[in-house]
């Protein structure tokens, strides 16, 4: 019996319509027939489905193929396009109807939606009626002769029901009264979603269509194609769809995330795999992955589940917080160069201090713009106080006094080591007879002029000990004038 581990190696493939950005129900498609194709030592191809003419756009292909490139899902050969290849979709529908297969429909939209229409008041599924299929042949031939416009329809055989097993849901069986006969080829000569993924599903050797499991009702449509062309059908695997936690699901349509948010929200992007590709429990959440190789040889395809998987974004968000902590802080730092403006303190630090900021800094920030947003407590020389940490620090003197007296015994430029810095705020604490936050938040208060910030431990260890003194001073000067020196 063929499952995920006996039908290898894989051929997969990701074929999104280039008609808005890649949402997150999209991109945990793509992640996961990459890892799967990786996994089993396969392939993982790209097509753009642009067939839809009025929706499809140049500006959604380049930023579907930015996510991608984003997101490390590089592609094993050039993306496919498949507004190129319409003779071939033409050349399949010939075959077909000289076969019998299908046949010409002219009813008008009007028709159709008359039929629809009737078919909601009866409580029916909309399907076409099969006006069409009794034409003979030579009505046919002269109204395709007359220039009437038409469609071409697959003529459903009579065994119509469509039987496969799915390597997630189990045997699956479709019956035929499911649908109707259905659209081959649009009155304007472009190809229905059906036949183009079909012809190019064999025609680019994919072994499995792994996609969401609203594509159900499609597949049947596909293994019929498949049958009437002669062809061996790839295995097909449905898996849940991406939903919020209400349980709707999330889609282009309905404004879900998409992979740009992730960018602009400085998310790391693989954690952002990790977290999609997990949701289904196909990945460990317990540690992280060093690369998309690491994952792909963790990757648990029997783990996709039959259910849908709730997105939340503050889990995604803090995954990534732990892959930003957990980074080559000499990246960071790299990341922090080319990002800060030129004439920002950052540059003229020695790499030392650079690489000790960035390590001092990042656990209190789950993105570079977060710690880029630490850094200005350090290049900055003067601390800028606003008003409601001056009203915190009224009462404060005795323990800014007691910390700038331990201060006192080391050199000015030297930086307090972390052993130090614990015995500066236990001796301070004896000093001013305080402790927990009556210690601790004057003193932050004191060296970053504001209630939030870096750490208190970052402060001590990172800025040099005149630097810690010189705030302390401006800070006494505020709460108490008549300490100013002449």
């Amino acid at each position: 019996m063929t499952n995920f581990k006996t039908g290898g190696p894989w051929v997969t493939r990701f074929a999104p319509s280039p008609t808005g950005v890649l949402h997150l129900g999209n991109a945990r498609t793509a992640i996961l027939n990459f890892l799967l194709a990786r996994q089993s030592g396969g392939r993982f191809l790209l097509r753009l489905e642009d067939t839809d003419q009025e929706r499809s756009t140049f500006a959604a292909e380049a930023a579907i193929l930015w996510s991608l490139s984003w997101l490390g899902l590089a592609p094993d050969e050039p993306a496919r396009h498949q507004s190129l290849r319409l003779p071939l979709y033409r050349q399949a529908v010939d075959r077909l109807l000289a076969e019998y297969r299908a046949y010409p429909c002219f009813c008008t939209e009007a028709e159709l939606e008359r039929e629809r229409e009737a078919a909601t008041a009866a409580n029916l599924p909309p399907r076409y009626s099969g006006r069409c299929a009794g034409l003979c042949a030579t009505e046919r031939a002269e109204r395709v002769a007359r220039g009437e416009a038409h469609a071409v329809r697959f003529r459903l055989p009579a065994d119509a029901d469509a039987s496969f097993t799915d390597l997630i849901k189990g045997p699956v069986t479709v019956p035929a009264g499911a649908f109707g006969d259905f659209v081959l080829l649009r009155s304007n000569g472009w190809p229905s979603y059906n036949l183009a993924v079909v012809v190019d599903d064999a025609d680019m050797g994919v072994t499995l269509v792994l996609r969401g499991e609203d594509h159900l009702t499609n597949t049947a449509r596909q293994i019929l194609l498949y049958r009437a062309f002669g062809l061996a059908a790839p295995q097909f695997a449905h898996h849940g769809l991406l939903v919020d936690p209400d349980g709707k699901k999330l889609s282009k349509r309905s404004g879900a995330l998409g992979i740009p948010d992730c960018i602009r929200a400085g998310l790391d992007p693989l954690a952002v795999v990790h977290y999609l590709a997990s949701l289904s429990g196909a990945l460990p959440t317990k540690h992280l992955f060093a690369s998309l190789e690491d994952m792909a040889g963790a990757f648990n395809p029997f783990a996709l589940g039959r259910g849908n998987a709730v997105m939340n974004p503050d889990e995604m968000k803090a995954l990534s917080a732990r892959y930003f902590r957990a980074a080559d802080p000499a990246l960071q730092v790299q990341a922090l160069d080319e990002t800060l403006p030129a004439g920002d303190a950052w540059h003229v630090m020695d790499r030392q201090l650079r690489l000790d900021l960035a390590l001092g800094l990042r656990e209190n920030a789950a993105t570079l713009d977060e710690l880029r947003a630490l850094l200005p407590c350090f290049t900055e020389p003067d601390v800028r106080f606003d008003s409601r940490a001056i009203g915190h620090l009224a009462d404060s003197e005795t323990v800014l006094r007691a910390l700038d007296e331990g201060l006192a015994a080391f050199d000015a430029q030297a930086r307090l080591t972390p052993k130090e810095a614990s015995a500066i705020l236990h001796e301070t604490a004896a000093r001013a007879g305080v402790k927990g936050r009556a210690l601790y938040h004057p003193i932050r208060l004191a060296l970053t002029g504001t209630e939030s910030g870096p750490e208190l431990a970052a402060l001590l260890t990172l800025l040099p000990t005149d630097n810690l003194r010189r705030r302390i001073q401006t800070a006494l000067d505020i709460i108490s004038p008549s300490n100013h020196k002449e």
